[in-house]
C-alpha cells in the first residue's frame, strides 16, 4: 500500500514507490536533472532503475556519482560547480544520509552563491530557496529525507557543521521499502541504531514535544521488533517496510525535537575516526541515556516501554537509566555493533576530542549540560561497551 504524508516533507511511501520518481519529478516542473548517488548505489542497480525510470518521464539526466562518506565541503563545492555549469533545474537524491547530505548541501548552492561553508549554522549568511529536490533513500536509517538539515564535513576544522533552511528540505521524499531489500546486515544494524538514536534522543532532547514524542516512541517500538528480522533475511519485506515507517518517522521526530549528545559524539568520532555514523550513535547512546536519566525519567520510561522492557515500578531515575542503557548494550550486541576499542583506537586519544564534542551544535539541546569531565565519560563508555 501506497499512502501519503504532508508534515515537515511531503512523503510518498510503500513498496514500488520509485517507480512513481519520474511521474512525480516531471510534477514538480523539472526538465533538467542533477541526479546524486554513489558508486554502491550504481554497483547495486538502483541508481540505473531509477535513470532509467526519469528519461523515460522525457527528463534529461546529469549524473554526479561522487558522493563519498561523510560528505566534506570540498566535494559539494565541486558538484554544485557541476550542476551550475550544467544548469539543471532540480535535484534527484539516490542513497544514504551521505548521498542526501550531499544533495541538500548541491541544492543549496544552486540559488545560492559557494562555497558552502558559508552557510553553516550560526554564521549568519542568507540563503535563498532552492530548486525542487526529492530523495529516495536506499536506507532504513538517517530520516534525512524528512529533515531540514544538511551534514557537511567541515575540512578546515574537521567537525561536522550542520546547514539548515529551506534549500536544505526535500521537496518530497519517496521512500520506497523495495530499494533496501538485500541490504547487508551490518549496514542494516548500523543505519537502524541511528534511527533508534534519532528517536531516542527526540524522546530526551530539550525540544521534545508532543508531537515528537508519539512519532519517537512508535519509532523506537518498530526498530526493536522489526531489525534483528530484517538482518536475518534480508528480502522480509514486511521488515523493510516496518525499518523504511521507523526511519521517517524518526526523521519527522528529531527534525521537531533535534537530537543532542549522543549525535553530537557520533559526530565527532565520525571525523575523527572515520567510524560509521550509525555505529558512533549506537555507541554513544546507551551511555547518554543513563547520563540524562535523572533530568528526564519520564522519557526515559517511555523508551524502555517501547522497547518493551519490564521493570520494577520502584527504580530511581539512575537505577532506569541503567536499566535502558543495558538494553540498548544489549540490543547493539545482538546486531553486531563494535565498539570504539574494536576500531583500533587508543582510548588515550579521546581526550583530545573533548572540545569538538563539547562544540557541536547538537550538544546545545541535551537536556542537561555535561562537563568536560563528563563529556570524557560518555567517551569513555562508549570505547569498550
Amino acid at each position: 500500500m501506497i499512502v501519503s504524508f504532508n508534515r515537515s516533507v511531503p512523503a510518498l511511501f510503500g513498496a514500488g514507490a520509485s517507480l512513481r520518481t519520474g511521474m512525480k519529478v516531471k510534477e514538480l516542473g523539472m526538465k533538467k536533472v542533477f541526479c546524486v548517488h554513489d558508486k554502491g548505489i550504481k554497483d547495486a542497480g538502483i541508481a540505473d532503475k531509477i535513470i532509467k525510470n526519469l528519461q523515460a518521464a522525457g527528463l534529461e539526466v546529469v549524473v554526479f556519482d561522487g558522493v563519498i562518506a561523510d560528505p566534506p565541503d570540498f566535494m559539494i563545492n565541486e558538484a554544485g560547480k557541476i550542476a551550475n555549469e550544467q544548469k539543471v533545474d532540480g535535484i534527484v537524491g539516490i542513497g544514504g544520509g551521505s548521498t542526501m547530505d550531499t544533495a541538500k548541501a548541491v541544492n543549496v548552492l544552486l540559488t545560492n552563491p559557494p562555497p558552502i561553508s558559508q552557510y553553516y549554522v550560526g554564521l549568519g549568511a542568507e540563503m535563498k530557496p532552492g530548486k525542487p529536490l526529492v530523495l529516495l533513500p536506499t536506507t532504513a536509517g538517517t530520516g534525512s529525507e524528512m529533515t531540514a538539515i544538511s551534514v557537511v564535513s567541515n575540512t578546515a576544522s574537521n567537525t561536522k557543521n550542520g546547514v539548515i533552511g529551506p534549500a536544505a528540505t526535500a521537496t518530497l521524499a519517496i521512500v520506497d521499502p523495495e530499494l533496501t531489500l538485500g541490504l547487508p546486515p551490518h549496514i542494516t544494524a548500523s543505519t537502524g541504531m541511528d534511527a533508534f538514536s534519532h528517536a531516542a534522543e527526540a524522546l530526551t532532547s530539550e525540544g521534545m514535544n508532543p508531537m515528537s514524542d508519539v512519532l519517537a516512541e512508535k519509532a523506537i517500538s518498530l526498530i526493536t521488533n522489526n531489525l534483528k528480522k530484517a538482518m536475518k533475511n534480508g528480502s522480509d519485506l514486511t521488515a523493510r517496510i516496518n525499518m523504511s515507517f521507523a526511519a521517517l518517522l524518526a526523521g519527522i521526530a528529531f527534525n521537531d525535537a533535534l537530537t543532542h549528545w549522543g549525535h553530537a559524539i557520533a559526530h565527532t568520532i565520525g571525523t575523527h575516526y572515520h567510524i560509521p555514523h550509525g555505529v558512533g550513535c549506537a555507541l554513544a547512546l546507551p551511555g547518554v541515556i543513563e547520563y540524562v536519566a535523572d533530568a528526564v525519567p519520564n522519557k526515559v520510561e517511555q523508551i524502555a516501554r517501547a522497547m518493551g522492557l519490564s521493570l520494577s515500578k520502584d527504580l530511581s531515575p539512575e537505577e532506569l537509566g541503567r536499566e535502558v542503557a543495558d538494553a540498548i548494550r544489549g540490543l547493539n550486541r545482538e546486531v553486531g555493533i563494535p565498539s570504539l576499542k574494536d576500531f583500533n583506537i587508543e582510548k588515550s586519544s579521546l581526550e583530545q576530542i573533548v572540545g569538538n564534542v563539547l562544540a557541536d551544535d547538537c550538544a546545545m539541546f541535551g537536556p542537561k549540560r555535561a562537563s568536560a569531565n563528563q563529556v570524557l565519560s560518555l567517551l569513555n563508555k562508549a570505547y569498550a561497551y
